[in-house]
């Protein structure tokens, strides 16, 4: 039998809410307090009936499923939904990560599949899911999650709704600049009452230490953790659903496929785990993950380690990358700690921006641009030892290039008249040539 822990809570009319504003002790009731902390207390939206947006709350049953029976069992459960929602946890996630667990939310209850405690066995009854593309798996900042299915248990994800995208084309539909947001922020934009009323910005603020995602059994603020990062996806996916005017979600879903085939980025450049491979020179792919005028961000999947461009001539060169964008890099140095590489652009050096396609260009060749226009070249620079001759349209140009004398000159006179002197130049005939 799945254990089963009831989480919710109601008396959402009493709560008053202001627009992004942290939530203080005393704006709480008192009878809310212990709940709130108590394990399991997780509170999930009720599903909307129709267009109307239903801010109400009701319970959930959590199930820890810790068994390949109980999950067969949650598996045939979660088929019977077209949307699920999901998350892991773990130490380090990521193409040589390791789950420490799973969970998976619908609008009835929320499972939590204990990976560490059963093993990899526990997610084979799950690979119908995961592959099933009639299943719409909602997630956020799908790209790490991704990656250790996909590397790590043979099980790719299809179907991926992915609420860091739908939240940067919402950015996009508003005129701002899209970045890669939270689920904090995310759920603070469109569902302020529930972070009110889940102490999210306590919950930001008490930061688990990695490696204890591994120990059993799991303590109370963990599970609560594990919950709340999954609890609220489907209700956000409705809202952000609501706001884009893609009610079946199909352009986040095209979209998203772009994050989930991050799992297959530098599998080939970077074969091995940690900073072995990462010397001077080497060929690599990058995501751009954040910029700021004087630093760019970059995720490799090649956990912990991320790329940064830290030179302002070098980030000069990723002028016309977005975020999202995956660029072909070279390694330029290991920072000190290890934990970051520095990048330069493929072609560094001879690029330049083309304000017509408004993207990176590389510069020709200096021998391919001699083939394709002999005639570039100039008279008055070299190239190498021996000066250039020039191209045959120089060669007919007149030699002199001094300035011409004026004809006739003006000068103050001693008593303020002006004095008119001609000088007797005369300007050169044109020479008419004819070029056949």
């Amino acid at each position: 039998m799945l254990t089963t822990l009831r989480h919710g809570m109601g008396g959402m009319g009493k709560l008053q809410h202001r627009a992004r504003s942290r939530t203080t002790r005393s704006q709480w009731p008192s009878s809310y307090s212990q709940a709130i902390q108590e394990l399991g207390r997780a509170r999930a939206e009720i599903p909307e009936n129709g267009a109307a947006q239903d801010l109400g709350l009701r319970r959930l049953p959590i199930r820890l499923v810790s068994s390949i029976d109980q999950c067969k069992t949650v598996t045939d459960r979660v088929l019977q939904s077209p949307c699920v929602a999901l998350d892991c946890k773990g130490a380090r996630l990521g193409r040589f990560g390791k789950l420490s667990t799973l969970q998976l939310a619908t609008d009835r209850e929320v499972f939590i599949v204990d990976v560490e405690a059963c093993g990899r066995e526990i997610l084979e009854p799950l690979q119908a899911l995961l592959l099933h593309t009639g299943i719409v798996k909602v997630l956020h900042d799908c790209r790490e999650l991704s990656s250790v299915l996909a590397n790590q248990y043979s099980t790719p994800l299809h179907g991926v709704y992915d609420t860091q995208i739908a939240f940067a084309a919402w950015l996009e539909r508003q005129g701002l600049d899209a970045y890669q947001a939270g689920l904090s922020e995310v759920l603070r934009t469109f569902h302020l009452n529930a972070f009110q009323l889940h102490r999210w910005d306590r919950l930001e603020r008490n930061s688990i230490p990695p490696m204890q995602w591994h120990e059993r059994p799991l303590c109370s603020s963990l599970l609560r953790h594990a919950v709340e990062s999954v609890v609220h996806l489907l209700p956000l996916q409705r809202a952000l659903n609501r706001e884009l005017g893609d009610p079946a979600g199909t352009l986040i879903q095209r979209r998203s496929i772009h994050n989930v085939d991050y799992a297959k980025m530098n599998s080939s450049h970077l074969p091995l785990e940690g900073v072995s491979s990462l010397r001077a020179g080497v060929k690599l792919q990058a995501m751009l993950a954040s910029r700021k005028p004087e630093v760019a961000y970059f995720k490799l999947n090649h956990a912990p380690i991320t790329g940064a461009v830290v030179d302002v001539d070098d980030l000069k060169e990723f002028a016309d990358m977005q975020v999202g964008d995956i660029v072909d890099c070279e390694v330029k140095a290991l920072s000190p700690c290890q934990q970051f590489v520095y990048l330069l652009r493929e072609g560094h050096g001879s690029l330049m921006f083309d304000r017509q396609r408004l993207k990176m260009v590389n510069l020709a060749p200096t021998s391919k641009l001699d083939e394709m226009r002999p005639s570039r070249q100039s008279s008055l620079y070299g190239h190498g030892s021996s000066p250039s001759s020039g191209g045959p349209s120089l060669k007919l140009e007149p030699r002199s290039f001094r300035e011409m004398k004026p004809t006739v000159v003006h000068k103050p006179g001693k008593r303020g008249s002006v004095k008119v002197k001609k000088t007797g130049f005369k300007p050169p005939a044109p020479q008419h040539q004819s070029f056949e």
